[in-house]
């Protein structure tokens, strides 16, 4: 019987401060029932802001800076406080967050980093994608560009474990250009524990179990985040563990 999605998607961990651990599996509500603070920037430009919420914003903008120098200063403690809320599972509160860290600075890269992360887990993955690029565009701290590539890595994995078998071209291209970031993420930071192990995971719904195990070798001798047991098992079941 094959894994689940949802447990695809829960062997990939990250470990730095800016990026934690991400859960896609879950129910996704339908667009009726989808709240507006709910969707990145607030479902703009397809949803058109009311007057009255463009007030709203404003208020808020004047009322959120006054405790900080600048809006990009608590466009980031409020990008802090989404995290916190993302750390915890709470992925409502986290766009929340999110999007009001977006209307202080459109163009601070952690609202659509967060974006991203938000609805991968709610299996919108072109859309995450989209979101992850425009963070990477607007990304300056090479610190954290290896934990960014590492979520785009992701999204592009898991895009190809959704992708049906019979449109093999285009699953062995969305697994190709997982390979891509994980390579790029490993190049910017050789030591970055965690995309090893999310490689891993990525190797072994790709089929290539002999290089899964190099992968869960190296996050072992990094000391990534270990392995779940069943992930593990499962891998062993299409190769033993070389020695």
């Amino acid at each position: 019987m094959p894994m689940s999605y949802k447990f695809f998607t829960q062997i990939r961990l990250t470990c730095t401060a800016a990026v934690l651990a991400l859960y896609v599996g879950g129910c996704v509500s339908t667009p009726a029932e989808q709240r507006i603070d709910n969707e990145p920037m607030y479902g703009q430009p397809t949803i058109p802001r009311p007057e009255f919420l463009k007030k709203a914003d404003q208020n808020f903008i004047t009322q959120a800076t006054a405790g900080f120098a600048t809006r990009a200063a608590a466009s980031k403690a409020w990008a802090a406080q989404a995290l916190e809320y993302l750390n915890k599972g709470n992925f409502d509160y986290a766009m929340r967050r999110y999007n009001q860290s977006w209307l202080l600075d459109p163009d601070n890269y952690q609202p659509y980093w967060g974006f991203g992360r938000v609805l991968l887990d709610r299996n919108r993955v072109d859309d995450s994608l989209e979101y992850f690029e425009k963070a990477k565009q607007l990304l300056q701290d090479p610190y954290q560009m290896p934990a960014l590539l590492a979520d785009i890595a992701t999204a592009y994995s898991v895009k190809a474990y959704k992708t049906p078998a019979s449109q093999g071209k285009d699953r062995a291209r969305y697994f190709d250009l997982a390979t891509q970031h994980f390579f790029q993420n490993t190049l910017a930071d050789p030591s970055y524990p965690n995309a090893y192990r999310s490689w891993a995971r990525s190797l072994y719904f790709e089929g290539r179990y002999s290089d899964a195990w190099e992968k869960v070798k190296k996050a072992r001798a990094l000391g990534a985040t270990p392995f779940p047991q069943e992930f593990l098992n499962a891998l062993r079941g299409k190769m033993p563990e070389p020695n």
